[in-house]
């Protein structure tokens, strides 16, 4: 689709009045015809084809040399990701070269781009088109290389953390097979390289017939390309054209919302696979499901105490009431795994409120979807998404929402985000509270923005000072963090306020700093140039940087949540600052300057995915829910569905979400007497450090006369009370 869609652009050049389902078809064509040997029918097809379009047999054959010229290209950056592949299996010596082949094929194109007019067969096209068109390329080449390792995959295992370099190999046999231009479609020589890359994991049998199943499959897709083209091609159905046009006139939206889908199921998929291999623990994905369950049943926001054996209330550690608005769902789905779905859902959901909020104030759907884009391969708002579930992380969407609904002053839909956001966390209702300031000083609603500044102050104070540590019993958990500033909250906020020097100096740590560039790196550090609303985000980052527990400040977890989309927002401020800055000098070219922020921001954001992000092919990704898989899954699984629900049951923390669908469960070495059942699954989905007390526990309950061992099957051990 996106070839036909670059044929289209090129051919465009030439007769703009032709349509794209008419060039889309007869291209789609004309490419089915390179099966005939040396794909001379598909070259004199594609000619007449186009030719009865209006396109001149002279300019066909130029536009055919430029678009074989963008897809050598597309494909050759594309092949530049199977390089640590090659090297490390076939060609070692190969590696002392790598700069040299990345900086040849980015010269080339960089030639391509910019000194398109001494090739005179070309056509001469404008140097952000080039651009624009190689890029293209470099998707399409992307989608198919990615396509046929997910087809190889789906029968022989190869190796995901090998996911990005193997897409890139796959890339690299096409474009081989497309240069061997004598034989059709490439046909024996991609399937050659293929074999030999996949043989690296398995028989050359079953590599040869991953090849010859790759290839069906293309042949396949190809064949219900053309169906549906032609479909298209033929149709007059008003509904159908209305949509055609539709899309024609918001092709930024239907890509955002495809990008949407794309990362709905990934994280949904992947945070299920975390799941099923025991990843997320009682800690804390456990804790939030029993918490929903309980309420289902009727024992509102109560869980087990994760400190202890006795049902205490949720709002003992936190003021997530969104726990139980999501009861009503998990009635009808009562499993884990609605959480994580919910939780993909709702985060993607995000993306379309920066695009929004970027259309809204940069009046260009260009770096509106650039920006959606940076927001979903975001590396703190993947790795939220991926870590278990909490209920804050879906105040990153709901604060895009909230802030959205107060640019528009649409006061209703205003006060339903920022409702939804503050039950996430106790201290987003300091966040609204600001809101409400806002409202007080710029938008002149005196009454409205003060009644929501004090009402939601108010709610935060009671939450943190009175209710939160009456329910526990004690002062607030998380104040341990801060103990060098005081023992209450208010002490911690005025030794805060009343010691800026020392607030520098811990902000200035290296862990601290390296947090900070995590953050801010992914839209390059835009939100400086407009910063205002960073203020909403400076709780979240006082409590983060400042606290003694080095899991604050780092973007692998949940404690980013509140901070993201105020970084987002500000980013989005400060390209609206720059375009107006320039707007208001003597610069012409703001499509230029447009052009020039997009490329910053895709770079931007691609790099920090690459340095940060968990997807394959990342530095740090993370794939061991792939990678590792718990082994004997599903007969653990069966096990402990097994398990009455009356009974409580203590157990290790790798096993405690799977357990959580009961009233009283516990997490080792916690229960030991009062639990019916003990759990152990020792393998390393737990740290270390945890696996080696509960392998001390466990020689302990072995002698424990109370207990007997009732299921051992490699590290899964579980042991019931004699009276049961």
């Amino acid at each position: 689709f996106i070839r036909s869609y670059i044929w289209h652009r090129l051919v465009k050049f030439y007769k703009r009045d032709i349509l794209f389902k008419d060039s889309s078809y007869y291209w789609a064509l004309s490419e089915l015809k390179r099966y005939i040997p040396g794909s001379v029918i598909a070259i004199l097809g594609r000619t007449v084809f186009f030719s009865k379009l209006g396109v001149d047999k002279k300019d066909t054959g130029k536009l055919l040399i430029a678009e074989a010229g963008i897809f050598v290209l597309g494909n050759s950056l594309v092949s530049l990701l199977a390089l640590p592949f090659i090297t490390s299996y076939f060609l070692p010596w190969l590696s002392n070269y790598q700069f040299v082949i990345v900086a040849a094929v980015s010269a080339l194109s960089l030639v391509y781009i910019f000194n398109y007019k001494f090739i005179k067969i070309l056509p001469n096209f404008p140097k952000r088109e080039n651009l624009f068109l190689i890029f293209l390329s470099f998707c399409a080449v992307l989608f198919f290389g990615t396509g046929s390792y997910m087809t190889i995959t789906s029968f022989i295992p190869l190796p995901i953390n090998l996911f990005l370099q193997l897409s890139g190999y796959f890339a690299l046999s096409i474009l081989i097979g497309y240069l061997s231009i004598v034989t059709p479609a490439g046909f024996g020589v991609r399937e050659g390289v293929i074999v030999a890359g996949v043989s690296k994991f398995v028989s050359i049998t079953l590599s040869a017939f991953a090849a010859l199943f790759s290839r069906i499959v293309l042949v396949l897709t190809e064949l219900l390309f053309v169906l549906m083209l032609y479909v298209w091609h033929k149709t007059k159905n008003e509904r159908v054209l209305s949509i055609e046009k539709w899309i024609v006139n918001h092709k930024q939206e239907v890509i955002l919302a495809f990008l949407f889908i794309v990362y709905v199921i990934y994280f949904s998929v992947t945070s299920n696979a975390r799941y099923d291999n025991f990843y997320s623990g009682r800690f804390d994905l456990g804790n939030m499901a029993q918490t929903v369950w309980n309420t289902t049943r009727g024992r509102v926001f109560l869980f087990t105490n994760p400190n202890g054996t006795g049902m205490i209330s949720r709002l003992a550690f936190h003021a997530d009431f969104l726990l139980i608005l999501l009861a009503p769902i998990y009635s009808i789905f009562p499993n884990p795994k609605t959480l994580l779905l919910i939780q993909a859902l709702v985060v993607g959901l995000g993306s379309f409120f920066v695009y929004l909020i970027a259309r809204d104030k940069l009046k260009n759907k260009n770096l509106s979807l650039t920006f959606a884009f940076a927001y979903l391969i975001n590396p703190s708002i993947q790795r939220a998404t991926l870590y278990d579930f909490h209920s804050v992380t879906l105040a990153t969407t709901f604060l895009l929402g909230t802030y959205y609904f107060y640019s528009r002053k649409n006061y209703g839909r205003f006060l339903i985000f920022a409702f939804l956001a503050a039950l996430s966390k106790e201290q987003i209702w300091l966040i609204i509270a600001l809101f409400g300031g806002l409202f007080f000083l710029k938008h002149k609603k005196k009454i409205f923005g003060a009644s929501i500044f004090i009402l939601c102050g108010a709610i935060f104070y009671y939450l943190v000072s009175i209710a939160i540590p009456r329910t526990l019993g004690a002062s607030h958990f998380a104040l341990t963090y801060y103990s060098e500033f005081g023992d209450g909250p208010l002490k911690i906020i005025k030794s805060i306020i009343l010691s800026p020097q020392r607030i520098i100096n811990i902000v200035f740590q290296q862990q601290q700093l390296n947090y900070l560039i995590q953050l801010f790196a992914p839209t390059g550090f835009l939100a400086f140039l407009s910063p205002f609303f960073l203020i909403f985000a400076v709780p979240d980052l006082l409590i983060n940087l400042l606290s003694n527990n080095s899991q604050l400040h780092q973007i692998y977890y949940h404690y980013t949540a509140a901070i993201s989309p105020f970084i987002f927002i500000c980013s989005i401020l400060g390209v609206s600052y720059v375009i107006k800055l320039i707007t208001n000098s003597d610069h012409k070219d703001f499509k230029a300057l447009n052009f020039f922020i997009i490329i910053y921001i895709l770079v931007a954001s691609i790099y920090s995915a690459y340095e940060y992000g968990p997807l394959p092919g990342a530095r740090e990704q993370n794939l061991d829910m792939y990678t590792k898989p718990v082994v004997n899954r599903e007969f653990i699984d069966r096990y402990l569905l097994r398990i009455p629900k009356q009974l409580s049951v203590a157990s290790s923390n790798n096993i405690g979400s799977h357990l959580s669908s009961r009233q009283r469960i516990y997490t080792l070495p916690l229960g030991i007497d009062k639990a019916d059942v003990i759990v152990f699954l020792l393998n390393d989905s737990e740290p270390p450090q945890s696996l080696e007390q509960e392998k001390k526990q466990l020689e302990k309950i072995r002698m424990d006369k109370n207990y007997q061992l009732t299921v051992e099957k490699d590290s899964f051990v579980v042991f019931r009370k004699k009276r049961l």
